[in-house]
């Protein structure tokens, strides 16, 4: 999990006051973060997953504040219109289609700002942006930029100056020699051209998600900000957007629109979501009132009118009454739930089955293969198209990407993403993973996959010969067809008469599809069917 560090200076300053170490040590831990580290300049504090919007160093403190009672409530936040213009080209459909943007003005910045920024922005980028892939900022002197914008492509021979460097660069070069070129190169890898941001006058703002241009970078001497989000996700890049604009509010920057192909950004309204309270005190084991829940969902940053909780844009984590619920919690504090004990007595063991999935995952890393721990929600094509399949699958109604539009049917298209978002990463590659399917039942299954230039069948088959000889079982391999694998190289596994499975390498078409140039071979098990085999 991230952690961040505060300038303790600046924290009282936007929290609005003195606060003794005793107090920051006893508090934050109770708002949901991890207090690391405290001394007299600064704090390092870490913050869970669910609360991007603490990554921020005035958003921590927006947190704190209402938390300890000094400017609870829901903030509101004012956007200004402005006749500043984006166009977004047709060409980056196929590469990284969407972005949003900001311009923050009256901006005062020094040495504990700055730095701020950059780590917000690269904190973002690694959590909630997948270290770049679903979404990158970038941050501009907006003084040095003339309006109207143009989110483009380039060819690889195209010339800029990248941030640090004094000389003009080729598109290609930058991503085989500069730092953050090679750390990112993989994210736009196939791409025949890349994306680039240009103003008026022809001038380059970024290459996203690499690196910004020399010439608009921000400096001391900065007086207003171009922000801008792009990526794969156009409800991620709003997020983003958001937790970073509201945070820029909070220090006092006077935020303006942008118009991007017609539509206004950013979007600071807080939106509402019904809170039923019975069924509040039924999850806490409370009995709170009416009137004691607004000064709770307050600590907390939120409004409450009318049994409605009015949610501020920068929560990007409440999905639904669940993730209000607890808040609720943590504002009435854990340390203040009596504990119970309940009246219901039972001797607690393993359950059979995990005990058995256990065994099988020990067994896996023995053979010297790493376990991933992939995603049940998948990608339709990837579960299909991709793999040369036609399947019926269990779709996602409402869907708020295409990256996870199905419940996933099976394993291996799962780990051939594995392997495809970790090309850069030197082979061997041997990976599995045990984890749930979803077809007419649930099932778990285990898959295996190992990608090298010499790979072979014989590989594959000698895992899982040790594997099922390990449960005291025998397996005998049945030629069949399957059109995600190489004709003549696939089978069923058949283990006392039952098909448990298949086994093969895997088809060139697919390894194409998932953008893979090495040979992989791998198999997929039913390990609800072995269980009823050994029991």
């Amino acid at each position: 999990m991230p952690t961040i560090t505060i300038d303790k200076e600046d924290l009282l300053k936007c929290v609005g006051k003195k606060l003794t170490d005793e107090t920051l040590k006893d508090r934050i831990p109770m708002i949901g973060t991890s207090l690391e580290y405290i001394d007299d300049d600064e704090l390092v504090v870490e913050v869970f997953p669910d609360r991007p919007d603490m990554l921020a160093g005035a958003g921590f403190a927006r947190a704190l504040s209402a938390f300890i009672g000094i400017n609870p409530g829901l903030r509101k936040y004012e956007v200004r219109k402005s006749d500043f213009k984006a166009k977004v080209d047709p060409k980056v459909k196929n590469v990284r289609p969407f972005v949003v943007a900001a311009v923050a003005k009256k901006v005062l910045l020094n040495e504990v700002t700055i730095q701020y920024l950059m780590q917000v922005q690269e904190k973002i980028h690694t959590t909630f942006g997948r270290n770049r892939k679903k979404l990158s900022i970038g941050v501009y002197d907006f003084d040095k930029i003339k309006f109207p914008l143009l989110y483009t492509t380039k060819p690889k021979d195209f010339k800029f100056v990248p941030l640090e460097y004094n000389k003009e660069m080729k598109l290609s070069e930058i991503l085989s020699e500069h730092p953050k070129g090679v750390d990112y190169a993989h994210l736009l890898k196939g791409m025949k051209e890349y994306p680039i941001w240009l103003d008026a006058n022809n001038q380059v703002l970024s290459m996203p998600p690499i690196i910004n241009s020399e010439n608009t970078k921000v400096s001391l001497n900065t007086k207003s900000l171009f922000i801008d989000v792009t990526g794969l996700d156009l409800n991620a890049c709003e997020q983003a957007l958001n937790i970073l604009i509201s945070s820029m509010a909070d220090r006092g920057f006077e935020i303006y629109s942008v118009d991007v192909d017609g539509k206004s950004y950013p979007r600071l309204e807080p939106r509402k979501m019904k809170v039923n309270l019975d069924y509040v005190n039924k999850i806490l084991g409370l009995k709170l009132k009416e009137n004691e829940l607004k000064p709770l969902l307050e600590k907390m940053g939120y409004g409450y009118v009318n049994s409605e909780v009015i949610v501020p844009c920068y929560r990007v984590d409440i999905l639904s009454e669940i993730d209000i619920i607890e808040d609720i919690a943590v504002a009435y504090g854990y340390e203040n739930f009596k504990p119970e004990i309940s009246n219901f007595s039972s001797i607690a063991h393993e359950d059979e089955f995990e005990s058995f999935k256990n065994k099988l995952a020990n067994m896996m890393v023995g053979f010297g293969l790493l376990e991933t721990n992939t995603y049940n929600l998948a990608k339709k094509n990837d579960q299909t198209k991709n793999m040369r399949l036609n399947l019926s699958l269990v779709e996602i109604e409402n869907a708020l990407n295409e990256e996870y539009n199905v419940l996933r049917s099976w394993m291996l298209p799962s780990l051939l993403d594995v392997f495809k978002n970790n090309k850069h990463h030197e082979n061997p590659q041997k990976i599995f993973e045990i984890g749930t399917v979803f077809n007419s039942e649930e099932k778990s299954k285990l898959g295996m996959l190992i990608t090298h230039s010499s790979v072979t069948y014989t590989e594959a088959r000698q895992i899982l010969d040790s594997l099922i000889a390990s449960l005291g079982l025998e397996v005998s391999i049945k030629s069949s067809e399957h059109e995600s694998f190489i004709p003549g190289r696939v089978g069923r596994i058949i283990v006392k008469g039952k098909d448990v499975g298949v086994i093969g390498e895997i088809h060139p078409e697919v390894l194409s599809n998932f953008e893979l140039e090495t040979p992989v071979v791998g198999f997929e098990l039913d390990i609800n069917e072995l269980f009823k085999l050994i029991k």
